[in-house]
């Protein structure tokens, strides 16, 4: 059991009369979300990558330099690495990231929860996530091997358990929710960790054969835990204008969400800033020691 929250809320002092002002609003008249997008130059990070593999051996890829960026970014911009409970504030007690995972074999996507990624380097995090996708896929050939050797019945009782799983998440969630969004609770299971336990949801849409992403607006998710989310598109050439002149270069869109509850637009563009600048500049984030960060900031 483990609080990811510090035990008191943020003073209001801290927040400002304007993120007080959305904090107290009634939900369904107030809308907190501000959305910030923008574009990144993805030339050097994919360079980086590719030392990266082959200095390590690891299968780095974008999305596990953003979670790596984002980390990064968070410890450097705390005010945003807070979490909103009724109508207080609170700090968030490291960084925690959430990051979707889709299961080719079935289309379904879970949630990888990273505790303290602010502590884990860029192949801490590609081997928990080749990890977490190894565990799965042994996971769904095991389930699949039972099925086709056992007797119908026992087949037939695993998919009776699992409609009535989902069942019980469907009527219970918004208990769940309601709870959940009102009292700081500590955290016992693991899909408390997915739902509850991290500000931070990173979503990489930049995978071979997804569209273009011109313009994106993350989803309001039923859980206030989720106070801010980046989504980083496909990178492709675009025209840019570099020292007066036109050239092409390799663009990727990228979009965060924040909860405007705690963070005015002042703040929003500060982190988007730094996040860019690591994005762009990846040796930023390159480092064996993550705490020289912390230590740092």
């Amino acid at each position: 059991m483990y609080w990811p929250t510090h035990s008191r809320p943020v003073p209001l002092e801290d927040l400002g009369w304007i993120n007080t002002t959305y904090l107290s609003g009634p939900a369904p008249r107030c809308d907190p979300l501000l959305v910030w997008g923008t574009t990144v130059e993805t030339e050097p990070l994919e360079a980086f990558l590719a030392e990266q593999r082959q200095r390590t051996g690891l299968i780095v890829s974008p999305a596990h330099f953003l979670v790596c960026a984002v980390a990064r970014s968070l410890i450097e911009h705390p005010s945003v690495n807070r979490r909103v409970f009724g109508h207080r504030v609170y700090q968030y007690d490291g960084v925690n990231i959430v990051m979707p995972m889709l299961r080719s074999s079935n289309g379904e996507v879970d949630s990888v929860f990273l505790h303290k990624a602010d502590q884990m380097s860029l192949s801490d995090v590609a081997s928990h996530f080749w990890n977490e996708a190894r565990s799965k896929s042994h996971e769904i050939a095991a389930e699949k091997r039972r099925r086709q050797a056992g007797p119908s019945w026992k087949s037939l009782g695993l998919t009776i358990a699992r409609r009535f799983r989902l069942m019980w998440i469907h009527r219970m969630s918004p208990i769940a929710f309601a709870v959940g969004n009102r009292v700081r609770v500590p955290t016992f299971w693991a899909w408390q960790q997915e739902l509850n336990g991290a500000n931070a949801f990173v979503n990489y849409l930049g995978y071979p054969g997804a569209p273009p992403l011109i313009a994106h607006k993350a989803a309001a998710l039923p859980m206030n835990a989720y106070s801010i989310i980046v989504t980083m598109g496909l990178a492709e050439p675009k025209p840019v204008v570099v020292d007066n002149a036109i050239v092409i270069r390799k663009q990727a869109t990228l979009f965060i969400r924040f909860d405007h509850r705690m963070v005015n637009g002042h703040q929003a563009a500060a982190f988007v800033s730094t996040l860019r600048n690591h994005l762009a500049s990846p040796q930023s984030v390159a480092i064996e020691d993550p705490s020289a960060v912390r230590r740092a900031a």
